[in-house]
């Protein structure tokens, strides 16, 4: 996908898909007692000892300088955070409320509300599940994701895309409202 297709707002983009847009929705996840060690051993076999000690040197002090930085928080969403569990019943928001929690890009902290979404606003479904931890296909990587629920029965049907795979579609929690039955 084209950069100008991921930087442009959602509703000049028919075309988004929420697996295509993956690599801003989380870090990636590595084993951190093998990176470090693979990451030398790849200098030392490249660069040489003397890269490979002042690289080793410097990414010491760059972290302990980031870790020093107080970082502000992210704006709070009302009702960002519902805690919502398999079998909740939820009302997807209309979609003046989503589009106000996106960015200029369509995005929610990194993860795109899809013009196929746009259907299911005002509806009600249950919860399938949690969504903790996707895989990324595009960087072969494991990805955590906060937040985000699966709901049932809701798939990407690849309207306009030429795809038939039938992909869950993630939902943040900001863009659902939990129903309250009595």
């Amino acid at each position: 996908m084209t950069r100008q297709m991921e930087s442009a707002p959602v509703s000049n983009s028919p075309k988004l898909c929420q697996i295509e847009t993956a690599k801003a929705a989380g870090g990636i996840r590595r084993p951190g007692f093998l990176y470090i060690p693979m990451r030398i051993l790849q200098n030392l076999k490249t660069r040489g000892w003397r890269y490979t000690f002042h690289a080793t040197i410097m990414a010491r002090v760059a972290l302990a300088r980031k870790r020093a930085v107080r970082v502000t928080p992210k704006p709070v969403i009302e009702g960002m955070v519902l805690n919502l569990q398999p079998g909740d019943l939820v009302e997807v928001k209309s979609l003046e409320e989503i589009l106000s929690t996106l960015d200029s890009a369509g995005k929610l902290n990194g993860l795109v509300f899809t013009p196929e979404m746009r259907k299911h606003c005002t509806k009600q479904y249950r919860v399938l599940k949690r969504l903790e931890l996707m895989f990324d296909e595009y960087h072969k990587s494991q990805r955590r994701v906060k937040n985000t629920v699966l709901l049932e029965g809701v798939v990407c049907e690849g309207a306009g895309l030429g795809c038939d795979r039938c992909c869950f579609l993630y939902w943040r929690e900001a863009w659902l409202r939990k129903v309250n039955t009595f």
